[in-house]
């Protein structure tokens, strides 16, 4: 029976590199676009799974990191 080797295999029409991604002209391929209606739609998906983040506390963690950073940023700009 033939196996087939899947790390040589390619799929039609996917792009190999970068450059496959270009047009004729080497210019990069336009932006694609959502229609408005699909965008809010998605935004407000996001805002809502993410909404409960915003009401959490930020870990102390993060807070001493960020402490850390601003020390170091003090006498980095000699403030």
């Amino acid at each position: 029976m033939p196996t087939k080797n899947l790390n040589t295999s390619t799929v039609q029409g996917e792009p190999s590199a970068l450059e496959d991604l270009l047009n004729v002209n080497r210019e990069p391929a336009p932006e694609p676009t959502l229609p408005p209606r699909v965008a809010a739609y998605l935004g407000g998906q996001l805002q809502s799974f993410y909404a409960h983040l915003m009401s959490d506390p930020i870990p102390d963690r993060f807070v001493r990191l960020l402490q850390q950073l601003d020390e170091k940023e003090s006498r980095y700009n000699g403030v």
